[in-house]
């Protein structure tokens, strides 16, 4: 029982309602002219318009083709961002956070975020800032939520979040999606106690072939052994059944993750 206790813990975390204002333009991706994503700095990058199964949220998202290192280089990167940089205010926390899909070995992401003195080319970057990523993504099935919070540097006038995709010189041409980006000022977020969350997901703890959740919106359903390995992964929406059978009896632990909450629930496969 220890180790569910643990892990119950581990999936805890706050809940928080959609009271943000995005300040990045077009962070959803739903916005296209011509095959040309509005609003974000592309040039010399290969993007597609993601659709299906490579959408997190809404009917599009963004893939960004991971680039071959110029001969003499071991990688290479290639960065979109909002087309205007976001003015941020000194002494202000801010969120950088969205959602990405790795499911490819020949091409990387980090989330990468610069601080600069002012807009636009005049301006230069002040720096490291808790804003960009240390660690590279990791391939996955399933969408993975980035996020990461900090204030700006002391020289700094504004924001430029970035969204780099790297290749090497043996693993690249892979894509990787985006979707549902945001950059906002923390203070914005109206937080509610997790049993707020709790209360409008629910779910049978027993079940057999299926499992159907009513949840507020949609949602990535994550499905793991007591022990923590993952063995199902969905974003569905709600009361969405989930094919359950090649589960074996036993006791699992299931999260429920939308785009500003995450909770957990023990359930019984018969």
């Amino acid at each position: 029982m220890k180790k569910l206790y643990i892990l119950l813990a581990l999936f805890a975390t706050s809940a928080s309602i959609n009271a943000q204002t995005n300040l990045i333009p077009n962070g959803d991706f739903e916005s296209w002219t011509d095959g040309v994503l509005d609003s974000w700095y592309i040039t010399s990058t290969t993007i597609t318009q993601g659709s299906g199964g490579d959408v997190h949220g809404g009917t599009s998202s963004c893939g960004v083709t991971s680039p071959a290192p110029p001969a003499g280089s071991a990688t290479a990167n290639k960065t979109i961002s909002p087309t205007t940089d976001i003015n941020v205010t000194q002494g202000v926390t801010y969120v950088f956070s969205g959602w990405y899909l790795d499911n490819t070995p020949n091409a990387k992401f980090r989330f990468w975020n610069q601080f600069r003195t002012v807009a636009g080319t005049g301006g230069s970057d002040t720096g490291s800032n808790a804003l960009q990523g240390v660690d590279y993504s990791t391939d996955s099935p399933s969408w993975q939520f980035f996020t990461a919070e900090g204030v700006p540097n002391a020289t700094a006038g504004v924001a430029r979040p970035g969204l780099r995709t790297y290749g090497t010189s043996t693993e690249n041409g892979g894509i990787i999606y985006y979707d549902d980006v945001m950059f906002y000022d923390k203070s914005t977020m109206s937080v509610n106690d997790i049993a707020g969350y709790d209360n409008q997901v629910k779910m049978a703890t027993v079940i057999s072939d299926y499992l159907v959740i009513e949840m507020p919106s949609r949602a990535t359903v994550n499905i793991y052994s007591i022990d923590g390995k993952l063995y199902s992964s969905n974003r569905v929406n709600s009361n969405e059944a989930i094919n359950t059978q090649s589960l074996s009896s036993g006791v699992y632990i299931v999260t429920i993750q939308n785009d500003f909450a995450k909770t957990s629930r023990k359930i019984v496969k018969k």
